[in-house]
């Protein structure tokens, strides 16, 4: 279903592929052939958003094309932030924005009560698995598109798989301490 390729000089970097979407069992499989544990983070970058009035085409974008989504009218079009609370833009001043279906929204996010230029402004719930990926991804995400990076993360998001790019994980998210990390 995927397959980690060996990337660079002295190939120690892995790319994850995969034309099939992941699930969360393929998520520990990663993990298990990579002999890494994932890390626990908290989505502490906020994002603004606003449900889609009509059917809305989303290229997500990070130094290039990441991938494609279409926003349904009542699903939401979602727009990183940083930690400060500023629209997280690539080298290329692009937007980093994508589409969560309707039902999920609400299972991820909860309102403040700030706004932006591109929606009300939300904190993420949860917390999610990572797997750090030095030679990036191409898999088929969640929502039906392949997605690409030259570096990032494997993200386990409650039962869903997808990757994210370096810079965007590492200005939205922080690492978090388990009771594993205290005891030692």
């Amino acid at each position: 279903m995927f397959a980690l390729e060996r990337k660079g000089i002295f190939r120690r970097s892995y790319r994850l592929k995969s034309t099939e979407q992941l699930s969360a069992e393929d998520f520990q499989r990663v993990a298990a052939e990579l002999a890494s544990k994932p890390i626990k983070a908290r989505k502490v970058g906020r994002v603004a958003a606003r449900r889609s009035e009509a059917r809305t085409r989303v290229e997500t974008r990070w130094d290039g094309k990441e991938s494609e989504n279409v926003a349904e009218p009542g699903d939401w079009i979602v727009t990183s932030l940083s930690r400060e609370g500023t629209v997280l833009r690539d080298k290329a001043g692009e937007v980093n924005s994508y589409v969560i279906k309707a039902g999920k929204f609400a299972e991820l996010y909860e309102p403040t009560s700030e706004t932006t230029e591109f929606g009300a402004v939300y904190r993420a719930k949860g917390v999610v698995a990572a797997l750090w990926l030095a030679g990036g991804f191409e898999l088929k995400a969640p929502w039906g598109e392949m997605q690409r990076a030259e570096v990032g993360y494997l993200v386990l998001n409650g039962a869903e798989v997808y990757g994210n790019h370096r810079d965007v994980f590492d200005a939205t998210y922080a690492p978090i301490e388990t009771a594993e990390q205290t005891e030692h």
